[in-house]
């Protein structure tokens, strides 16, 4: 089918050209017949209006008056019906090749982009998959690359390879370039809701293709891959002489803008517990002289591989001076920032965990954002696998919901990832008419960095 629509663009784009050269011809003939309808340099209301009156000269007339005033649907009619047919079929052509413009995946020799259904462990695995054989072919340039037996085993361990990988969500509509991988449920049923751009590690793939002995054996432990998609995000707020850690109930409404600021370029937050455990760890004075040595160590205990610390200051009456290092593994970027007001900081601050540092501003509870935005749910009182299919059905059965999938278990509980984050407004009211379904209190989790403390809905099941 994306040949078929591959060839389609092929027959406008010569069929836009052949126009285009029809309208120029006869834009050249138009241009000479006016030229000998206009005696000398002067022009009488006589010979305008002669002028006017030919079909051919109406171009002429028509790109003179481009830089008039606007002039009423009625007064331009004449003239738009006057418009060369080539010409509006060229402009037909080039509108039908911008609109059916198809998406390109982006990215180094290393990274692929891949369409799938989902965010679910499954579709994750066949996305490895998927790309891990298109960056083996890319990198080798042999296309009996895949028949060697090494090769053949490497591609069941994709996911050892992974360095890394995150989504994105493009506008509805979007057609998807033919050379951009896809999972086999985006092939069966011809739909895909994200798509997966996944890095691999350069010098192992390397050693793969070369067929040296792999570095990673089946007796050594695997590194899984970094995940971008969730942060551990500590914080030091400086104002009016007062010291705050976003642990501190005083940064309550702190910690819920930031998660809609974070949420906007697709990552969940978690935030310090400021439990004993964390106050031996990291004391204030650590955070003022930004020791990212105890900081790090600090973070080990919530598991999370995107590590985002800030400190914001007010800056006398000039508003806010921040400064804000990203770790991702052994990677880390310091930025700096200077913003009237603590928002612009926050915004500015908590972009840098997004590849492209653009926020969907439409991010609310209930807002309108339909990219890479999720709201997290948590689900308690799952007992058995039946009860957490009827929440599944339940959930996807919602209209406004595009995807939905657990983004944490635990014994008796889940946290489902629900996009795009506009689905809670419908959710809140369907709940209505369930009667083993209730909102209850978010719970309070004793696993540090549990995403059910960051819920922007908790509910209980309770059939």
């Amino acid at each position: 089918m994306r040949g078929r629509f591959n060839d389609t663009l092929n027959a406008l784009a010569v069929f836009a050209g052949y126009a285009l050269y029809l309208f120029t011809m006869d834009t050249q003939m138009a241009s000479s017949q006016a030229d000998m309808a206009i005696p000398g340099s002067s022009m009488n209301s006589d010979s305008l209006a002669s002028v006017q009156g030919s079909p051919q000269s109406r171009v002429v007339a028509r790109s003179v008056a481009i830089s008039a005033p606007a002039v009423s649907l009625r007064q331009a009619w004449p003239r738009f019906a006057g418009l060369n047919a080539a010409l509006l079929l060229a402009l037909l052509s080039v509108v039908l090749l911008t609109l059916t413009r198809p998406v390109m995946a982006q990215g180094d020799a290393f990274s692929v982009e891949v369409a799938v259904a989902d965010r679910g462990a499954a579709e994750q695995q066949d996305a490895y998959v998927s790309a891990f054989r298109r960056v083996l072919l890319n990198n080798s340039g042999d296309k009996t690359l895949l028949n060697r037996d090494d090769v053949r085993e490497g591609l069941k361990k994709a996911e050892q390879y992974v360095s890394g990988f995150s989504y994105r969500t493009p506008p509805p509509g979007t057609v998807i370039s033919s050379d951009t991988p896809i999972t086999e449920a985006v092939r069966e049923t011809g739909q895909a809701t994200q798509l997966m751009m996944v890095s691999f590690d350069r010098q192992s793939v390397m050693q793969l293709i070369e067929g040296e002995p792999a570095a990673r054996g089946n007796d050594e432990s695997v590194a899984a891959p970094l995940r971008t998609d969730s942060a551990l995000v500590w914080l030091l707020v400086q104002d009016e002489g007062r010291d705050i850690m976003i642990s501190d109930p005083a940064a309550a409404n702190v910690q819920a803008r930031a998660r809609e600021i974070a949420g906007a370029v697709g990552v969940s937050l978690v935030f310090p517990a400021g439990d004993e455990e964390d106050q031996i760890a990291l004391g204030l004075e650590d955070l003022l002289v930004k020791d990212m040595v105890r900081i790090k160590a600090a973070s080990e205990r919530y598991a999370q591989d995107t590590v985002l610390f800030g400190t914001l200051a007010r800056n006398g009456a000039q508003g806010w001076r921040s400064t804000w290092v990203r770790m991702v593994g052994e990677d880390s970027r310091e930025q700096a920032f200077e913003t009237a007001s603590l928002d612009e900081a926050l915004k500015l601050g908590l972009s840098t965990l997004g590849d492209d540092g653009r926020i969907d501003e439409s991010y609310r509870y209930g807002g309108q954002a339909v990219s890479d935005t999720e709201a997290l749910v948590w689900v308690g009182s799952l007992n058995s696998t039946s009860d957490y299919a009827t929440m599944m059905k339940f959930l996807e059965g919602l209209p406004s919901v595009s995807t939905v999938y657990p983004k944490e278990i635990s014994a008796t509980s889940m946290v489902f990832a629900v996009l795009p984050r506009s689905a809670l407004n419908d959710l809140e009211s369907a709940l209505v008419t369930q009667d083993w379904l209730r909102r209850t209190a978010p719970p309070v989790s004793d696993r540090p960095g549990s995403l059910s403390q960051n819920a922007d809905l908790a509910l209980e099941f309770g059939r």
